[in-house]
């Protein structure tokens, strides 16, 4: 009978505690909270293949070593690391580089065994690797490996997928990792005799199951939308660069999105729909810019004939300027009044009383304001400039209501007007910006390829 535990007297360094309380104080100060959903699935007792399906980074194994309970050795790539500090911090964090790949050949297969053995857990990032839907890839056929040889050592191992849902770009995003599983070993064996395929592709099928339902990823709805909208995107810019050229004809909506572009969108979606998202929200901050810019460039063109006279535009900004002093003048005056009117209800028509009625009462109110506020001024400054005073009360009033009408109807379109064409310039860098990154994820993606950028 193969033991369903591995050698527990293996003892965890104090270095590796060390360094892991430190990673989760550090994680903790930049992602406030971590999910860890399904941790009831990786079993303390129990020996664990980890495969994210995660494209291999350094700080994605640190962010999952200060997440999951118990300790895992991780195998990264050596192109992961960068410097020696990486490499150090790596090693008393369980985080190794891996040369080897799942097609060598020579692979030995006693490492895993060995570490199995001692860790409990190794996790392997299977998100970089290009595998197509419905393909088996050599991650599952390496996990596989892993377990026929574990078998032998009399090691029950349980294979699980990792999921995650990890944005480093953005701190207001909670990280999420999903644990998917587990998968034993024996549940691959055949039910039936008519079944023609081995056990352990069996199970190679059934980790590639696993690492395809990916549960962040988008519905392929929401895909198709995300694709118009970069089309969309793509189509505006180049219709801008076109407009520049004399005598240019081609349509910029005869271009479609390259297939390599499409497929960079699934490969995202299936092992980091994080990034997807993340990009996705870019497109939406866009398209919403976008269109405040459009609808401030429709109000101020159907704002009425006056803004097609220059010198209407010229009077409208010498008095918003000039004027505002005086319409200050007239809110200081009527400060108190406003207030008690506000307070008694009197600024709005009331069903209840008498029209004739609410406006004795805002014109006794209003008026008794004016004499307490003279009678003030007089023992401060004098009957002269008490009279001066009075004078000036009913005609700031009255300014300040033309000046309240003349900051709706005109003065937020001068504003709107004068800030178009900074609104414009800041949606362009905002596509650019947009396009640039794109650019930089399908270069990156090319390369892993082998494809020339």
């Amino acid at each position: 009978m193969p033991n369903s535990s591995f050698d527990r007297s293996w003892r965890v360094p104090a270095a590796y505690r060390l360094l892991r309380a430190l990673v989760r104080f550090g994680a903790w100060l930049w992602f406030p909270k971590v999910r860890l959903l399904n941790r009831e699935k990786l079993q303390q007792s129990q020996a664990a293949l980890l495969i994210v399906n995660y494209p291999a980074s350094f700080r994605a194994a640190l962010l999952l070593a200060a997440t999951l309970d118990r300790p895992v050795l991780f195998l990264l790539p050596s192109q992961n690391f960068r410097g020696p500090f990486q490499k150090l911090m790596g090693r008393g964090l369980g985080i190794i580089p891996a040369g080897f790949t799942a097609e060598d050949p020579s692979l030995e297969m006693s490492f895993f065994t060995g570490a199995l053995a001692n860790w409990g857990a190794i996790a392997l990032f299977a998100g970089g690797s290009g595998r197509k839907r419905g393909q088996r890839t050599p991650d599952a056929d390496l996990a596989a490996k892993i377990s026929a040889e574990a078998a032998k050592q009399q090691i029950e191992l349980a294979i699980c997928a990792l999921h995650g849902f990890l944005t480093f770009d953005n701190r207001k995003t909670t990280p999420v990792v999903y644990v998917q599983g587990p998968i034993h070993a024996q549940s691959a064996r055949p039910e039936t005799s008519e079944n023609s395929l081995e056990p352990a592709e069996r199970l190679a099928d059934a980790v590639q199951k696993n690492l395809e339902e990916n549960v962040f990823a988008l519905e392929p709805v929401e895909i198709d939308r995300f694709r118009r909208d970069l089309e969309d995107i793509s189509h505006e810019d180049v219709e801008e660069e076109w407009s520049q050229l004399p005598n240019w004809k081609q349509q910029a909506g005869d271009l479609h999105l390259s297939g390599l572009v499409k497929q960079w969108v699934d490969k995202q979606n299936q092992s980091d729909p994080g990034r997807l998202v993340a990009l996705r929200n870019l497109v939406d901050d866009y398209r919403e810019a976008r269109r405040r810019c459009w609808m401030g460039r429709f109000v101020v063109e159907t704002a009425g004939p006056w803004q097609k006279s220059v010198f209407q535009i010229a009077l409208a900004w010498i008095e918003c300027l000039l004027g505002l002093p005086i319409a200050l003048y007239g809110l200081v005056n009527h400060a108190a009044p406003g207030a008690i009117l506000f307070l008694a209800g009197l600024l709005k028509k009331s069903g209840k009383r008498d029209p004739k009625v609410e406006w004795l009462l805002r014109a006794f109110v209003v008026l008794g304001c004016y004499s307490v506020q003279v009678l003030l001024f007089d023992l401060w400054q004098g009957r002269a400039a008490a009279g001066y005073y009075a004078l000036t009360l009913p005609l700031s009033g009255a300014y300040l209501w033309r000046y309240l009408w003349l900051a709706r109807h005109r003065g937020h379109l001068l504003l709107l007007r004068a800030t178009l064409p900074l609104r414009s310039v800041r949606l362009l860098r905002a596509r650019k910006n947009l396009l640039g990154k794109l650019k930089r994820e399908i270069a990156r993606y090319a390369e892993s390829l082998g494809m020339p950028s």
